[in-house]
């Protein structure tokens, strides 16, 4: 039996979160991404890509970017999309992929984390991090924020796109977001679900500092404002990997 994001990740996926494009990139990194100081030619990794829109926009900026994702249907609408940018994209499980110590800034983005129910499991993002950067380079890490989840979570809604009728669940379940989705098309109904452990700053505070991610800077959105417990859609960190 497939896990849920090996079967979440494919051409549905591109059809639901079509507004998820260059545009809605750029307004996620433009400000985020002042706060590194990155000159052309750096090197950059994208770990969990999906359809590679914040890649291509490091890409634009003259940084070289390599992207890993487990999904082919993502990676190949990457592809599709690039059109000549600096970036390289490779199929893996970020959890057990090889990478090499020579890149200036990673980073992780729209909680493609959290996606198994163990920690240590979760844990190996910050690890392939510190793992693929150079001392002194960059993370960026970006994850949603359970209280403000707990507050403002949506049941269920409906909406028709393209033709499709996409039905979207959601409820939190002991320590997990869960969204069940449904699309009918047609006389066909295909369903989806996805089930994203939730953590606290502390938390991921911890699992970053225990490979060497120092954190220099802590936002509650993509507009860099600070973090508030209770208001703040997001957790977005800044580290930096330790000198040797």
């Amino acid at each position: 039996m497939k896990a849920w994001y090996e079967e979440h990740f494919q051409e549905d996926y591109l059809r639901v979160y079509d507004h998820r494009d260059e545009t809605k990139a750029a307004s996620e990194l433009n400000t985020i991404m002042e706060k590194i100081p990155l000159t052309p030619g750096a090197k950059a990794i994208d770990l969990c890509c999906g359809n590679g829109r914040h890649a291509r926009w490091l890409a634009r900026k003259g940084v070289d970017v390599t992207g890993i994702d487990l999904s082919p249907a993502l990676l190949k609408k990457a592809i599709e999309l690039t059109n000549g940018l600096p970036v390289q994209y490779q199929r893996g499980d970020i959890r057990n992929v090889q990478i090499r110590k020579e890149y200036d800034l990673a980073f992780n983005l729209f909680t493609s984390f959290g996606y198994f129910p163990d920690d240590e499991e979760n844990e190996l993002i910050f690890q392939q991090a510190a793992s693929a950067l150079k001392p002194g380079g960059w993370f960026v890490f970006d994850y949603l924020n359970p209280e403000y989840i707990k507050q403002h979570i949506v049941p269920r809604d409906e909406t028709v796109k393209d033709g499709l009728k996409i039905y979207q669940e959601r409820s939190i379940q002991d320590e997990f977001v869960v969204k069940r989705i449904s699309i009918v098309e047609g006389d066909s109904t295909r369903r989806y679900m996805e089930k994203v452990k939730m953590y606290q700053e502390n938390q991921l505070r911890s699992m970053m500092e225990a490979h060497g991610l120092q954190i220099h800077a802590f936002y509650g959105d993509y507009d860099a404002s600070p973090f508030q417990l209770e208001t703040s859609p997001r957790q977005i960190f800044i580290a930096q990997l330790a000198e040797q």
